[in-house]
């Protein structure tokens, strides 16, 4: 059942790092400072608003190796639990 639960978490876990990382894409956008969409005595500065693009790529395959093996060991711990329940012992 420890397997089953575990899984489980580390599946929940590799979602909500993908939520985390969509939620800041790496991306520069040219805004002025004060917020508004025209500046005229100002120039354009680029305003970094995400991650880079080496902690995004980071989050995305740690998500991505967290849901694989939580879904392994769910799989197995679900296997187990059900050969288990067929044994007549």
């Amino acid at each position: 059942m420890r397997q089953i639960f575990g899984g489980a978490v580390l599946v929940i876990a590799g979602v909500a790092a993908f939520i985390e990382a969509h939620s800041h894409p790496p991306e520069l956008e040219g805004r002025c400072r004060t917020g508004g969409l025209a500046c005229p005595l100002e120039d354009f500065s680029n305003v970094h608003t995400g991650l880079s693009q080496t902690a995004y790529d980071l989050l995305r395959i740690g998500a991505w190796a967290l849901i694989i093996l939580g879904a392994v060991i769910l799989i197995i711990g679900l296997i187990r639990y059900w050969t288990r329940m067929r044994s007549p012992t």
